[in-house]
């Protein structure tokens, strides 16, 4: 009687538990066959791994339904054979104890091993479709970002008038060809094909942002490009001006005037001034991308050629300054020699005028200059050196007015005009190698390159101008006041 109570019981649990596996599995079945992400497993809309993946999974799902229904009949059959009764015969246990513990015909598992499998179908299923569905999203997000960007970059080409832009239409067939690989098989699709969209997504972007800020910067760019040929037109002109100015003023054997090519400005083909024409046209005509194109190969032309320009320009007024700069060391030296008693002696008295004489002869031949006033400058040094004079250490005067045209610096007695000469070396003497190269010392009150218009002067200590404002009146022993030597006109 135990056993037979116990046996009962054993199959009392057994019915329950396949009544609840059927009841899940019904519930899970519906599930499945309910939800829209069901459509990804129709095997004829797939390809690929994926196309294999979800024949893999119908067929579980196929088989789960198979399994379901015997489990679902072979749980009522032993229902109602159970029925509602407290105590079962030794009959009905025997015929209950077969059916729910016996193998299922046909498929010779148990019951409970037929559960445990349709669970594991149902899984496969399941697992397939969240496998295929997350996939999905995941490209779907970058097909939403993609098309979010061509989108952005068409417009912009529409406003630009651009809409055969090569890059946007690469970027527009990568998007469609990601996106169908993504819904028939987005379990196989290739990262690189990913990253390959993005990056023509990007450069179609890229792109057509510079050509948009192209196309608005070019009328400043237009306009800005006409102020450096400007620029340049005056830079050539300043050139040309002073070289015609040096041409019969100036004569130096080791140096030459110098000029850029005449076409420079208009050759037919690649002239500043024409090319710029042709791209303001182009512009004006809409062609606004080759334009701006041009522009930047007109830029680089145009500022090697404004770099050029300028140094034509310096090296033409180079020879007229150094001219200039000569004239005004050679006073300063004479200055020195006033102011210490020495200019009137013949050795120094010659080498001045000889030096004056050519400085002051139009064409002036810069070598003899520059070697006559290093000459009279040593021989001042050397003389003021050796006999400081009667007075070496005069006491400042009042401070010193300048003169009208001279740009003498009322604050110091060691320049002359703006830059000086030179600097004064202890013992009253001066470096005369700037005479040879016309950058140490500049005219009183002229900018280097414009000429003189009288007679520069040093202005020392014991110095202060003359009443005609063209030479200073130096004080020399007992304070008489006497002239330079040879204060005579300019040219």
């Amino acid at each position: 009687m135990t056993m037979v109570n116990t046996t009962q019981e054993r199959i009392d649990r057994t019915l329950t538990a396949l009544s609840k596996a059927a009841a899940s599995q019904a519930a899970a079945l519906m599930a499945l066959e309910n939800a829209p992400e069901r459509a990804l497993l129709v095997p004829d809309r797939l390809t690929g791994g994926t196309r294999q993946r979800a024949t893999t999974a119908l067929s579980a799902l196929t088989d789960a339904w198979q399994w379901y229904s015997v489990l679902t009949d072979l749980a009522g059959r032993a229902r109602a054979l159970r029925g509602d009764r407290a105590r079962l015969d030794a009959r009905a246990i025997d015929e209950l104890d077969l059916l729910l513990h016996g193998p299922v015909p046909q498929l010779g598992v148990r019951p409970a091993k037929l559960a445990s499998r349709t669970d594991a179908a149902l899984r496969t299923v399941r697992t397939c479709i969240d496998e295929i569905t997350a996939a999905w999203n995941t490209h779907l997000a970058v097909v939403h970002t993609a098309e979010q960007r061509i989108t952005t970059a068409a417009a912009t080409a529409a406003r630009l008038r651009l809409d055969d832009d090569a890059g946007l239409a690469i970027a527009r067939r990568l998007l469609a060809e990601f996106a169908e690989r993504a819904a028939t098989d987005p379990l196989s699709l290739p990262e690189s094909l990913s990253a390959q969209l993005a990056a023509a997504v990007a450069a179609a972007g890229s792109g057509l942002d510079e050509l948009a800020r192209r196309h608005d910067a070019l009328p400043q760019a237009l306009r800005e490009a006409h102020e450096l040929l400007t620029g340049i037109i005056a830079l050539i002109e300043q050139a040309a001006a002073d070289a015609e100015r040096a041409r019969g003023r100036v004569l130096r054997s080791r140096a030459s005037l110098t000029r850029l090519p005449d076409n420079v400005l208009d050759d037919e083909r690649h002239g500043l001034r024409t090319w710029l024409d042709r791209l303001t046209a182009t512009a004006a005509a809409g062609r606004w991308k080759e334009a701006s194109r041009g522009l930047d190969r007109w830029r680089e032309l145009a500022d090697a050629t404004a770099i050029s320009a300028r140094r034509v320009a310096e090296a033409n007024a180079a020879m007229l300054r150094t001219r200039d700069d000569l004239r005004g060391l050679l006073a300063g030296w004479q200055a020195k020699a006033v102011g210490r008693g020495v200019a009137a002696e013949p050795e120094l008295a010659g080498l001045y005028r000889q030096a004056r004489s050519v400085l002051y002869t139009a064409p002036t031949d810069l070598d003899r200059a520059a070697a006559l006033v290093h000459a009279f400058g040593a021989a001042v040094d050397r003389r003021t050196s050796s006999n400081p004079g009667p007075n070496p250490e005069p006491k400042p005067g009042p401070e010193p007015r300048a003169g009208p045209g001279s740009g003498a610096d009322s604050g110091s007695g060691a320049r002359l005009g703006a830059d000086g000469p030179a600097r004064s070396r202890p013992g009253g003497g001066r470096g005369p190698a700037s005479a040879h190269n016309g950058s140490s010392a500049r005219p009183a009150g002229k900018a280097p390159g414009r000429g003189v218009a009288a007679t520069p002067w040093l202005i020392l200590p014991a110095c202060r101008p003359g009443p005609d404002s063209l030479a200073p009146v130096c004080r020399q022993g007992g304070g008489r006041p006497r002239p330079p030597v040879d204060a005579g006109p300019t040219r």
